[in-house]
């Protein structure tokens, strides 16, 4: 997340005690975010906050690309963006490395931003957080937005909104669409990822979820966790607290299974939101080949299915375990990628991983 100036304020000299909740529904999604907001209403038009950040990026990059000798390296392609927006970008002092505990940071000078970024992480990291941070600057600084999200539920909706535009624009700022289209050559799918993410510079998660958000028809992608719901946690502690008193209130009822449940998804442009996304803490049905992808020694487990959302559509799916585990993951169904596309043509596929090779849906 960027860092504001300290003593952010309402411009009386003391934070506000309130928060406005002011909540807009633009082309089917709900934000209330007041960065978000301030954005949506800065032209004096309401406009769509993907739109303009997914816009605003592909312009800088147009605009970066008629610089002679357009490199390779994703770092250096970065700092000729963020020069274009009045942003510079340099290295952390070694003192500052060493304790600083975020990637980068992202604070005013009195000559424009400037992005500092701790060296000793990985490159993919680097890269993807320094743009990350850019794609903050496209947000006026309105008087409440730091405040709002100090105050909403970590893991919320609210909480989330403006960090996972900033996620959608710098996967703009680092693999251009039409590039990774081109780079792809028509073969979205999970077995191209190492050689993509090799090229762009980008982390294995991230290239994953621009299969989707880059691909031409109907595609999703996300992550999956190994887990209960929210409110089965919950009662589950509640649950453990209660069980000195089992005797006096009788045995507790069973909890839950655990299910493959959506921790993150991406869209493609062509699918519609309120028909192919998938809802936080929905899981996928037990059949579903998600649930083989720790299963032998195949990497991508391919079938062809539907996904847990409104629409009934069936696609090609596949699926494999993270690279890197996540700390809260399950030691034995870890977490899981995963990748969709509506196909015309399928063949069916096991859960030995024996795939297909379908048609794409002209959309």
């Amino acid at each position: 997340m960027a860092v504001r100036a300290p003593g952010h304020t309402d411009g009386g000299g003391t934070e506000p005690s309130k928060i406005e909740m002011e909540t807009l529904r633009i082309a089917g999604r709900r934000y209330s975010d007041p960065d978000i907001i301030s954005l949506c209403r800065q032209s004096g038009e309401l406009i769509d906050p993907r739109w303009k950040i997914v816009s605003t990026a592909r312009s800088l990059v147009e605009r970066a690309r008629d610089f002679p000798g357009w490199p390779n390296d994703a770092l250096t392609r970065l700092k000729i963006i963020a020069s274009l927006n009045g942003i510079k970008i340099a290295p952390m002092p070694a003192d500052l490395a060493r304790s600083e505990s975020r990637d980068a940071v992202l604070y005013p000078t009195e000559s424009g931003w400037r992005v500092l970024y701790n060296p000793d992480r990985p490159n993919a990291r680097i890269v993807f957080t320094i743009a990350h941070e850019i794609v903050h600057t496209f947000f006026p600084n309105s008087r409440s937005g730091a405040r709002f999200r100090s105050v909403t539920s970590p893991g919320s909706r609210e909480a989330n909104e403006l960090e996972l535009l900033c996620h959608l624009g710098a996967s703009e700022l680092v693999m251009p669409v039409d590039e990774f289209q081109r780079q792809a050559n028509g073969r979205f799918g999970l077995a191209s990822v190492a050689s993509l993410a090799s090229y762009f510079g980008t982390s294995f998660e991230a290239t994953v979820y621009r299969l989707a958000t880059s691909h031409p028809g109907i595609a999703v992608a996300g992550l999956l966790r190994y887990r209960h719901t929210r409110e089965e946690e919950r009662r589950l502690a509640q649950t453990t607290t209660m069980s000195l008193f089992t005797e006096a209130i009788g045995t507790p009822p069973k909890p839950a299974e655990r299910k493959y449940r959506r921790q993150s998804v991406h869209l493609s442009p062509a699918s519609p939101e309120n028909e192919y996304t998938i809802r936080f803490n929905k899981s996928f049905d037990p059949s579903s080949i998600v649930y083989t992808a720790r299963e032998g020694s195949i990497r991508i487990r391919t079938g062809f299915e539907s996904l847990p959302n409104a629409s009934s559509a069936k696609g090609r799916i596949e699926a494999m375990l993270c690279p890197y585990q996540g700390q809260d993951a399950d030691p034995e169904f870890g977490d899981v990628f995963f990748f969709w596309e509506r196909t015309v043509d399928h063949v069916n596929s096991d859960h030995n991983g024996v795939s297909e090779t379908p048609g794409r849906l002209d959309i």
